[in-house]
């Protein structure tokens, strides 16, 4: 084959262009060692609780990112408004005891207890607004995975009182043995068991906060705080007490359906007593509790699992409605409780001394960190995208289980504290500020468009023609103009001045990046709550290095615009030339920039959906608990969930948990619904 003298320039040229950009990259690497690439560019602190404190900020009330990190951090005073309906379905007629549930969704409650045999369901509506206290993440997931671990340490004080027994299961005898009787559904024995209820530690747990709650005088019936808030496949609130005036009962419907005629076979799981249906007979009460306090009503749905032929659906449109994404709109969340941000407590707070040192020791060893936070890039390519993956995600494997007695009480203290702020008549106590929104606002205007930077960026590291570099740096300078618009005003330059006129020193961009910066920064700081300031500093730091991170990209963007594309009549530069490699380069710089920025943020939840978007009458799918959707496989997150997605231990417990699988559970097909996520509709759920 012919080859001609200008493919040959142009092949040398790319060569050229080749090796300049690999010496780039391996100095890049090294002066990230020493100390980083660009002094354009900030040196992102991996090791700071700004991105985790915003990110959890940012989820809370939402099913969509509490789901991706299940492990929640975040303890929060919210309000549930006055006339709303609340659900509570339970087996036979006895009335409810307390505390027991409540879900905001009748399909939830019809889902966990209202589709059996004599089946009822009771609505209720609130009489005022109601002061309750919400755990973030899935913090009423029943899994052994430490999600419920920020509910424990506020009953138990600190790390080491809280007991080591699963969330869901057999309790512990004295001697840390599993010798009572097994008592669930599907288990020989279970109509004789007098000894254990499988949903003794849930009601421990709500027996341990609404007891927090009434010993700190900060609420009871018809008063101050009533209930605890939590997530599983939709959200739920525990009632403290249901003889409390701020909840009318408003109907008590017997929701049972018929079964199928001339079957007499229930399920497998389904005990005996589960045969007198629809025969007047009252269902059978579950027996007590080990050490359990009952006041004479049957607690828990009676553990008969379902007969109804609705179950499919309630499953369904319980667990999807709300969290997914439909038609690639993110769910609004629960709007029928509202975060008083005025009172948020985190354990990201580096007051908690130990439970921080012990995070940032263990993420140091994990991910190649320096003392200073300062991530060390892996020289090889593709090992750097798996590291900045698993940087992004870090959240997902972090749980608060180094929490002293000296972070124990601050805990208790900080939270009690607060919760009585919001309770105050006076709003001197709170600025006002809705640090929730603020977060959201912030991943609203930003989110989507350092991803498309980030796309835009990584495709034009490729050898690009003359038209294909200049039509990429033109979408780019779009991306980037509509980021700095609101806060940069134009210098006035002539083309030797350029470089100056658009340097990171120039008096315009530091203009701009202070408005950047300060966008929402209050006007008097002394107005804020401790809760709030612990906010208000994590929002301040995450926009700092947001606009840090993205002015010098729009500046070397428009100065490469303006000095080689701004004219449509001038002859662009060849691939051969100085010019072509130094734009090659400033766009590789500017993507790796970009793309460390997005690891440092931590939004992978903002960043995953459905790709196609999905059809009308279908969601963006992924697993949650307690419908994790793997048909015939089982389901369900690992006890210590790595983020990897097969189920090793990267908490901070020490070894303190054994790495384990849990047997039937596909662990790699979890990984993949949690992270590439698929449309589904009630024909197709649960997903294959």
């Amino acid at each position: 084959m012919l080859v001609t003298m200008g493919q040959l320039q142009l092949a040398i040229a790319a060569l050229q262009a080749l090796r300049l950009l690999t010496r780039f990259a391996a100095a890049h690497e090294m002066q990230q060692v020493l100390g980083g690439d660009s002094e354009l560019f900030p040196r992102l602190n991996f090791s700071s609780p700004s991105p985790l404190i915003f990110h959890s900020t940012l989820g809370l009330l939402q099913q969509w990112p509490n789901t991706f990190f299940p492990a929640g951090h975040t303890i929060a005073p919210c309000t549930v408004a006055k006339h709303t309906n609340l659900y509570h379905a339970r087996m036979g007629t006895s009335a409810p005891p307390s505390p027991e549930w409540f879900a905001f969704d009748a399909e939830m409650s019809y889902w966990i207890a209202g589709n059996m045999p004599d089946s009822h369901l009771l609505t209720y509506r609130t009489t005022r607004d109601v002061k309750c206290l919400y755990f973030d993440g899935t913090s009423a997931s029943l899994m052994d995975d430490r999600s419920m671990l920020s509910q424990m340490l506020m009953i138990h004080n600190n790390s080491a009182n809280v007991p080591d027994n699963s969330a869901f299961g057999p309790l512990p005898n004295q001697n840390g043995s599993y010798d009572l009787p097994i008592c669930g559904p599907g288990w020989d024995g279970y109509e004789n068991c007098t000894h254990w209820s499988p949903l003794q530690a849930e009601y421990d747990r709500a027996d341990g906060l609404c007891n927090f709650i009434l010993d700190k005088s900060l609420g009871g019936p018809g008063w101050g705080y009533e209930g605890i808030v939590r997530m599983n496949a939709a959200f739920e609130l525990i009632w403290c007490n249901f003889s409390s005036p701020s909840a009318k009962l408003v109907s008590w419907l017997n929701i049972s359906a018929p079964s199928l005629d001339g079957d007499d076979m229930l399920p497998w799981h389904a005990v005996t007593s589960a045969k007198h249906s629809r025969n007047g007979l009252s269902a059978p009460t579950l027996p007590a509790a080990h050490g359990a306090r009952t006041n004479g009503s049957s607690r828990g749905p009676g553990w008969l699992v379902s007969i109804s032929p609705f179950m499919s659906y309630s499953t369904y449109d319980a667990a999807t409605k709300r969290y997914g994404f439909a038609r690639s709109v993110p769910g609004r969340g629960e709007v029928r409780a509202k975060i008083d941000s005025c009172g948020l407590f985190t354990f990201y707070d580096p007051i908690l001394a130990d439970q921080e040192n012990a995070r940032m020791t263990q993420e140091r060893r994990l991910y190649n960190l320096t003392a200073q936070g300062h991530w060390i890039s892996p020289t090889d390519e593709a090992d750097r995208q798996i590291a900045l993956t698993k940087l992004t995600r870090r959240r997902r494997v972090q749980r608060a289980l180094n929490v002293s007695v000296a972070d124990g009480q601050y805990m208790r203290e900080a939270v009690e504290h607060r919760m009585r702020a919001v309770l105050a008549s006076s709003s001197q106590a709170c600025s006002g500020i809705d640090w929730t929104l603020t977060t959201q606002e912030i991943v609203t205007f930003y989110g989507s468009h350092i991803y498309d930077l980030s796309l835009l960026l990584a495709a034009s590291r490729n050898q690009l023609n003359d038209s294909e570099l200049r039509s990429r740096v033109a979408r780019v300078r779009e991306v980037a103009h509509g980021l700095w618009m609101p806060y940069y005003e134009y210098p006035l330059f002539t083309k030797d001045r350029l470089e100056a006129a658009f340097s990171l020193w120039a008096p315009e961009s530091q203009a701009a990046l202070e408005r950047c910066k300060m966008q929402y920064e209050p006007f008097d700081l002394g107005e804020l709550s401790s809760g709030e300031l612990t906010a208000c500093n994590a929002v301040s730091e995450v926009l700092a290095t947001i606009c840090s991170t993205l002015l010098p990209v729009f500046l070397s963007t428009e100065s490469i615009w303006l000095q080689h594309f701004n004219n449509a009549s001038a002859i662009l530069p060849a691939p051969s030339s100085p010019f072509y490699i130094n734009i090659t380069l400033d766009v590789y710089r500017n993507g790796r920039n970009i793309e460390e920025l997005m690891a440092w943020l931590g939004w992978a939840d903002q960043w995953t959906t459905c790709s196609p978007g999905c059809g009308m009458g279908q969601v963006c799918y992924i697993p949650i608990w307690p419908v994790l959707g793997l048909a015939g496989r089982g389901g369900g997150q690992p006890r210590n969930d790595t983020g990897d997605d097969h189920g090793y231990d990267y908490g901070y417990g020490y070894g303190r948990y054994t790495p384990r699988r849990r047997r039937g559970w596909n662990m790699d097909a979890l990984g993949k619904f949690l992270w590439e996520p698929r449309c589904v509709d009630v024909e197709h759920f649960p997903p294959e």
